[in-house]
């Protein structure tokens, strides 16, 4: 068995309590909302990037924690706007995909997370910038609760952009969501599993991902489970960025020139971090198949 180091979690979380106790809430929040005033990218796509296959050509990150701002960029370049309407759980406020949408495209829509700070520091940040067409609810999702607080919050079923960034029962809460129909997801993928299983964590729902392995390894659904669910439910895998984080998928009736479906080997990115930090896709295997993960 490989030898995976593990993150100091509890340390990291009784620092950030810290922080917390010693700072005052409207100087982090003040942090955030000065975020949101960095200036965005210009030219797009760049012509660096030009001889960059798939999406990667597009990737920049203005207020997304990867590639996603420049990604999501292109996309809807490509098929515009239709209902300008979001839904995204497991966020950031400083770190979002939708940001961007929100703050350059007068986005509506629901931001759904488990940290009260995140939510607290949006609501924040927003009112600052004078964005009230988005509500940020601080929940812990589960089956149970997941389309009743997407319902109430008066989404229309007909939404452009969807993101799942549970980091642990994201496939679960994809399988079962049927209450809104986006045009474009974005779903996080559990890199180490590589391209070929279709594996999903067991539905847990209390699951916390570094709960369950200090090392943050076990979590989420492999790409293959994730293409296997999309085509379940009329849409198509067209790629990854680049540091292997998430997976981009159309629905059937979108289309791109250029653009077509991808098997999830064809689509895969190994884990760009885990990589940096010595840790090879070989390895990560090993460590994934020496855990409870359910063939789907």
């Amino acid at each position: 068995m490989a030898d995976i180091p593990v993150k100091k979690y509890r340390l990291r979380r009784a620092r950030k309590w810290l922080q917390q106790k010693l700072t005052p809430f409207a100087v982090r929040a003040g942090r955030v909302a000065s975020l949101w005033n960095k200036p965005d990218r210009k030219k797009f796509p760049p012509r660096s990037l030009a001889d960059v296959p798939g999406l990667a050509r597009y990737e920049y990150s203005w207020l997304s924690q990867n590639g996603e701002d420049g990604i999501l960029r292109y996309l809807f370049d490509e098929i515009g706007f239709e209902s300008r309407w979001f839904v995204e759980f497991g966020f950031g406020a400083s770190q979002c995909n939708a940001l961007r949408l929100i703050l350059k495209e007068d986005f509506h829509g629901l931001l759904m997370d488990g940290s009260k700070d995140n939510v607290d520091y949006f609501r924040y940040a927003a009112n600052r910038h004078g964005c009230d067409r988005v509500t940020a609810k601080q929940v812990f999702i589960t089956r149970d609760n997941l389309q009743t607080m997407i319902e109430g919050a008066g989404v229309p079923r007909e939404i452009d952009f969807l993101s799942i960034d549970v980091d642990g029962n994201d496939y679960w809460f994809w399988q079962l969501l049927d209450c809104v129909s986006p045009r474009v997801v974005c779903i996080e993928y559990n890199a180490g599993i590589g391209p070929d299983l279709s594996l999903t964590v067991p539905y847990d729902a209390s699951f916390e991902r570094f709960a369950k392995h200090p090392s943050g390894f076990y979590y989420g659904a492999s790409l293959a489970a994730l293409e296997k669910l999309g085509i379940e439910k009329g849409y198509y895998l067209i790629g990854c960025d680049s540091t292997g984080t998430n997976a981009f998928f159309l629905r059937d009736d979108i289309h791109i020139d250029g653009v077509t479906a991808l098997t999830a080997r064809e689509a895969y990115r190994p884990h760009a971090n885990w990589l940096q930090r010595g840790i090879s896709e070989a390895e990560q295997l090993e460590f994934m198949q020496s855990m409870p993960y359910e063939e789907v």
